[in-house]
């Protein structure tokens, strides 16, 4: 189900969304920035954590706090 795949790097989610267990998913921890959303070609499917850790860390490096 490509909905269980994230959109950026293909691999599995672990998205938890759809099911009886969506409010304890580790995406509902997380705020994910416009800029990585605005990547996502099909708003159908959640971005994975690493593509998320990722993301962060460039950004990071780019805009250190």
């Amino acid at each position: 189900m490509p909905e269980q795949l994230c959109p950026l790097c293909q691999q599995a989610n672990l998205c938890k969304a759809g099911t009886t267990e969506q409010n304890q998913c580790w995406c509902m921890q997380q705020q994910f920035p416009a800029e990585l959303l605005a990547k996502v070609p099909d708003q159908n499917s959640c971005i994975c954590s690493e593509c998320l850790k990722k993301f962060n860390e460039q950004t990071t490096l780019f805009y250190p706090a």
